[in-house]
């Protein structure tokens, strides 16, 4: 069992915040997340959006390998429409190298409306310009050929000639996908998955192809907020989670269109979710005490809501105070993971 850091770094301009702030917010998450024996931490990109706090997730987990010396550093996810693939081959082998070979990739297709518009990709493409990214990707990461030529249906390279070899042999890759299509995919290849196996087509497909799914990544994020009531916890990133799934809702869908403003959620709903576990939005709280936070996460260790074996956490919707997030931070790493830890080998995960 791997227990992981997902951030979505957002800037909160809306509450002052500038950008630089926010981004070293999420960079010392992730040193103290090292500190404290998190085995890996992840970080998402968007552009051009409310979302876009970290549109370079690249840099960022550069900047953590410098001041980490042992946590995994990842990312949840790359959108691979918008990037070159050679170059983003080249950067990923150049964050294994600073990371000396803790990189994970997560990896996939997108999914705001403004990323497709400004950088003038057809969402229609989305799948096929991402999958003939990975297939690039691996030639340059994990082939044995230095030079090589491209020709595909998106992308063509003649003479490329590879000389950035990653520490890595084989540098882990995490699906981030939930649709079936896609998560069959990676499983036939032998992928792990940044996201819950919700349709069970991930561990069929593994056992088919001969693979032990409990030996890898499967997860997704959990948001969690830990203090001595769960009032408290609950207060501590109520707003932040608010803020979240009421800017989900209401962003456009792939065509363009706009939601209505009754999407918005309220506080109260939000509440509702807290205390029902109901999926009233994007980000629902997980708040509580050290003994609720455990009573919360021993079914999942122990595989009740499907085989689980990468814990990813959010400590940090964008407004959550410092304090709050290094308290859960803390309180989880010293009181809840050794319990977690104890059932998950209970479980043989």
């Amino acid at each position: 069992m791997r227990f992981s850091i997902i951030s979505g770094p957002r800037q909160r301009a809306d509450l002052g915040q500038s950008a630089a702030e926010a981004w070293w917010n999420y960079v010392n998450d992730a040193v103290l997340a090292d500190e404290l024996g998190y085995d890996a931490v992840y970080f998402g990109e968007h552009h051009f959006c409310f979302a876009s706090g970290n549109s370079s997730p690249l840099t960022m987990a550069a900047a953590v390998a410098a001041r980490t010396n042992r946590i995994r550093i990842g990312t949840s996810i790359i959108c691979a429409p918008f990037h070159n693939p050679l170059r983003l081959a080249e950067d990923i082998a150049a964050v294994d190298i600073a990371s000396n070979g803790r990189f994970d990739l997560g990896i996939g297709v997108g999914s705001q409306w403004e990323e497709f518009h400004t950088f003038g990709i057809d969402p229609k493409e989305r799948f096929g310009r991402t999958w003939e990214v990975i297939d690039i990707l691996e030639k340059c990461l994990h082939g044995d050929e230095e030079e090589f030529d491209h020709k595909g249906r998106f992308f063509e390279f003649p003479g490329v000639r590879w000389i950035m070899q990653p520490v890595q042999d084989r540098i882990p890759i995490l699906w981030g996908g939930f649709g079936p299509k896609g998560v069959q995919r990676a499983a036939e290849r032998g992928y792990h998955l940044i996201a819950p196996d919700v349709t069970g087509t991930y561990e069929r497909v593994m056992r088919e192809n001969g693979r032990r799914p409990e030996d890898h990544l499967i997860g997704f994020v959990n948001h969690v907020s830990i203090a001595d009531t769960w009032e408290e916890a609950f207060q501590a990133i109520a707003e932040p989670c608010q803020w979240v799934s009421s800017t989900y809702a209401l962003r456009k869908d792939l065509d363009g269109n706009v939601p209505p403003e009754s999407a918005v959620l309220s506080l109260e709903d939000i509440r509702r979710g807290a205390e029902t576990g109901e999926d009233v939005g994007f980000a629902v709280p997980g708040p509580g005490t050290v003994e609720q936070t455990i009573e919360r996460f021993l079914p999942v260790v122990g595989g009740e809501r499907g085989l689980i074996t990468n814990l990813c956490l959010e400590v940090r919707p964008p407004g959550t105070r410092t304090e709050d997030a290094h308290r859960t931070l803390r309180l989880f790493a010293e009181q809840v993971m050794p319990v977690l830890k104890e059932e998950a080998v209970r479980h043989g995960r």
